[in-house]
This record gives C-alpha cells, structure tokens and sequence, in this order.
C-alpha cells in the first residue's frame, strides 16, 4: 500500500494513523506490571519503572508537541535510551515523515491524522451488509448506508441555516464568519479569535511580528511565533503553519491583522469546502470534467452506481 500510494495518487501525501500508532507504542513500550501489583523489591528496578511508565508520553511528545526536527531527534534518542527494546522504535522511526508533527508541519491534513472517518463508514456498512451478499443486494445495501448519511448531511444543512452559531462577542470578523462558515468551522475559528485576544505582540523588523499567545491567568505565555504580512494585500504568514494545514486561520495571524487594522476576514482565508455553500458551484476531477453527481444540491444527488465508480477508479 504505501508503495502504491505515491504512483497511484501522485499528489496526495500517504500518512500514518496515529491512533493506531500509539496503540502499537502502548504494546511494545509499556513496563510489563506483576499481576498482583507487588512491589519492587529493590530500590533499583522502581526506578527503572517508573522510567518507563513515561514512555508514552515522551513518545506522544514526539508525535505532536516539536515543531523542530532538532529537538524532536534529541527528544527520540532520550527514549530510545529508555526503551530496552528497541525494534519496534526503530522500524517506527524509519517512517517518521509519515507521523511526526515536525516532519508533516506543511502537509494539508485539515486536522485530520487517524483513519477515524474511514473506519467509521466501514463500520456502517457492516451495520447492512453480509459476507454471503450476492453483487445485486450489497449494491442495494450499499445505497442504503450511502443515503443515510446524505440524510444526517442534510439534516446538519437544515439545522445550519435555522440557526446562527453562538458568539461570545460582537465583532465585525466574528459576525461574518457566523454566517459563512458552518457551526463546526465556526467554532473552531472563535477559539483562534479568542486565543488571539490573549496575544502580546512585538515588531521584528518592518512588517514582521512576533506574536505570543498568554494563558487565561496570563502568568505564562505559549512559544512565540514569527508572522509577516503585506498590509496592502491583507497576507500573513504564520511559523505555526496552521492555515497550510487546516484552512482556518491561526491566532497568530489573527491578531497581525488586527494590528494593521484588518477587521474583516479576507476572502482568500475563506476556505469554500468550510462554508455553508460549499454543495453549490461546480466541482472537477483529476483530468479537469465536471462531475455531475457532486454540482447538484445534496437532496438532489443520485448515488453512482458502484461498479461504474470502481471502472473509473482503475481506469
């Protein structure tokens, strides 16, 4: 599979779920426990243990908390010292691109790192079909697992259009983002608007900031971030690299614009996949048609007939 991904899709980028990853990590790195929770007999082997019951959370460390390839290598090899196995580690590391937070900084994952989503659709498929299914009734089950979720995707649009999200302030930026983003998007961006309100900022160097986002008590600050902007064309640009990542826009770009009194969201912040209209207008595939199925309105849509969509996906 992960030779294939590359010269099959040759634009997507092939990680890891990390789920599953930490799965494996509670397998082959947590300290093996009595059954009847004795106690260490010597000084020694407690500390040994207690050692390694810090294992996953150093490895967890790696996987989300460096944003610095430095720092994340040196972090690796204090646990790797740890580990007396260290198999498992090092098969994992050879494909740390495909994991670690430092490594993955500017892929596009829209927040995504598990196959949660895809897990979730096999597991409501299971819910209709059998093994011993001829081609004829798994279609037709098929169909009937792929129309109840069109029918929960409708009832979230009827639900977005009849109700406007909860602000926790009155602002022009929140205001429009309100009614342009769908809830979910929108709640995500207000926690970014609000961090954003918490942030200190400095100038670096003409139109270069760096920006640090305080605690809730304000007796701390997170790790400052370096953001440069073109006031004329309303552009920031964020060491964090969120908005390369998820589409919606950091707390650090956020406050840069209100410093160059930017109160509005510009339009190419706008993502159209996280707005409430984002079934209309047309959609294209790999050699650039149109696809018919995805322009209509939600309650309109015809599911594809399977066989058809598994010729185009060899062909």
């Amino acid at each position: 599979m992960a030779k294939a991904i590359p010269r099959v899709f040759t634009s997507s980028y092939h990680g890891l779920c990390t789920f599953h990853i930490m799965q494996n990590a509670a397998k082959h790195l947590s300290p093996v426990k009595d059954k009847d929770n004795e106690e260490c007999e010597e000084e020694d082997e407690c500390e040994e243990d207690n050692e390694e019951s810090h294992i996953l959370k150093d490895f967890s460390a790696c996987m989300y908390g460096f944003e610095d390839k430095t720092t994340f290598e040196e972090a690796f090899d204090i646990m790797r010292s740890k580990v007396r196995k260290q198999t498992w580690l090092d098969s994992i590391y050879k494909v740390k691109e495909k994991w670690a937070e430092c490594y993955m900084r500017n892929v596009y994952t829209l927040g995504v790192r598990s196959t949660q989503l895809s897990e979730s659709f096999n597991n409501a498929l299971k819910n209709h079909l059998k093994s011993d299914f001829d081609i004829v009734r798994f279609l037709k089950h098929f169909e009937r697992t792929v129309q109840e979720k069109r029918d929960k995707e409708l009832e979230a649009e009827f639900e977005a259009r009849k109700k406007i999200p909860r602000r926790l302030m009155s602002t022009p930026m929140l205001m429009q983002a309100s009614k342009v983003y769908t809830p979910a998007i929108f709640e995500a961006f207000q926690s970014e608007y609000e961090r954003s309100m918490a942030a200190c900022s400095k100038v670096l160097d003409g139109n270069t900031y760096g920006i640090a986002i305080g605690s809730l008590n304000g007796d701390s600050f997170e790790e400052e971030r370096i953001v440069t902007c073109d006031p004329s064309k309303q552009i920031v640009s964020c060491s964090c690299g969120m908005f390369s990542r998820t589409g919606i826009l950091c707390a650090h770009g956020l406050k840069v614009l209100d410093l160059i009194n930017t109160k509005t969201l510009p339009a190419h912040y706008i993502l159209p996949r996280w707005t409430r209209e984002a079934c209309k207008g047309n959609i294209q595939d790999s050699q650039g048609m149109n696809n018919i199925c995805c322009n209509k309105p939600a309650a309109a849509r015809q599911t594809i007939p399977f066989l058809l969509y598994l010729f185009q996906l060899v062909s």
